[in-house]
């Protein structure tokens, strides 16, 4: 009788609720685990932190390995470090430049805004002769001009516009790079058709009150009517006359008198224009050396009628984008000149 009147009093144990006091703090639980420890440190194995104790070409390594990280954090520091010593080792860097572009041009495609500004401040501090290839560069700008993020195509300006600062020449010299950049900002802009005779309002037309609406679309069509005009610039203006030529390819052919008339002819594959033997033209793929050539496309293209349809219709906007949009018609103008 003993033993069971002590289950009966166990079980009716477990259904009664304790009263507690006010005040008074609820007991653990029995199962209940301690959270009451801290970490003190976190070591990480096979990873060292710190630049002691690391030659200059593993720590330029590892920052280079570091452009592709998943943290912003750490592409942020590592172009840090790259752009400082770049500027202050130039003769003396691990790998050559044209590395350190291969690896930080895709970053301008970056969702950071920090990490972009970043890499134009490497992009600055690269000498011009020594950055190689700039196919792959042009090819990143154009894709950031046509991103959906408003500041990335700002960034894209900013790298378009270094690369005409420093190396115009060589990017006119890229394959694809006039005719392909000239029909992206054709896209940006809604420059591709050439107004009929009676416009429509499905013309397709450029219209100032669908990109100045407000003053953030107002920022970059000023910097997109900018950058364009200085593409226009570089692409359509002729190499200035070397005045001595002609007097030392005299001096040199004496007693002879114009002998390069009948000499073999220098330039590579000098009859392409002919294409006899070869396959259909991509005339947005060639690579158009010299400023007569890139002339010619545009007008045979008749990129140079849509283009001057948009200015005079982006100039009506006045104000900042007025004077943007003059400065591509004052580069249009070399066409007439050419």
């Amino acid at each position: 009788m003993g033993s069971s009147s002590k289950k009966k009093k166990e079980k009716k144990q477990d259904f009664q609720k304790p009263k507690l006091k006010v005040g008074k703090a609820r007991p653990k639980n029995t199962n209940a685990t301690d959270t009451s420890f801290s970490a003190k440190s976190i070591v990480l194995k096979q990873q060292n932190l710190s630049e002691s104790g690391r030659d200059a070409s593993t720590l330029f390594s590892h920052n280079l390995s570091l452009l592709s990280s998943k943290n912003d954090v750490q592409r942020r520091d590592a172009l840090t470090y790259l752009t400082a010593a770049v500027a202050t080792n130039l003769d003396g860097l691990p790998q050559p430049l044209s590395t350190v572009l291969g690896k930080a041009q895709p970053l301008i495609l970056d969702g950071n805004s920090s990490v972009r500004q970043q890499l134009l401040k490497l992009l600055k501090v690269l000498p011009k002769d020594e950055i190689g290839s700039l196919e792959q560069t042009l090819l990143y700008t154009r894709a950031g001009l046509t991103h959906l993020s408003t500041d990335i195509r700002l960034t894209a300006l900013d790298v378009l516009d270094w690369l005409l600062e420093t190396n115009g020449h060589a990017v006119m010299s890229v394959a694809g790079s006039w005719i392909k950049t000239l029909q992206t900002f054709q896209n940006l802009l809604s420059w591709q058709n050439v107004p009929t005779a009676t416009p429509t309002p499905t013309d397709g037309n450029w219209s100032s009150a669908k990109s100045t609406s407000n003053l953030g679309s107002s920022k970059l069509l000023v910097h997109q009517l900018n950058s364009l005009s200085h593409f226009l610039s570089t692409g359509l203006t002729k190499s200035p006359p070397d005045p001595s030529a002609q007097q030392r390819q005299a001096a040199a052919c004496f007693p002879l008198h114009q002998t390069s008339a009948h000499l073999l002819l220098t330039k590579s594959n000098s009859f392409a224009h002919l294409n006899l033997f070869g396959a259909p033209r991509d005339v947005e793929s060639e690579v158009y050396e010299d400023a007569e050539e890139r002339v010619n496309i545009f007008v045979d293209m008749k990129m140079d009628s849509a283009f001057r349809h948009g200015v005079s219709e982006v100039k009506r906007a006045g104000g900042e984008v007025g004077r943007a949009a003059a400065m591509v018609d004052k580069a249009l103008k070399l066409v007439e000149v050419s």
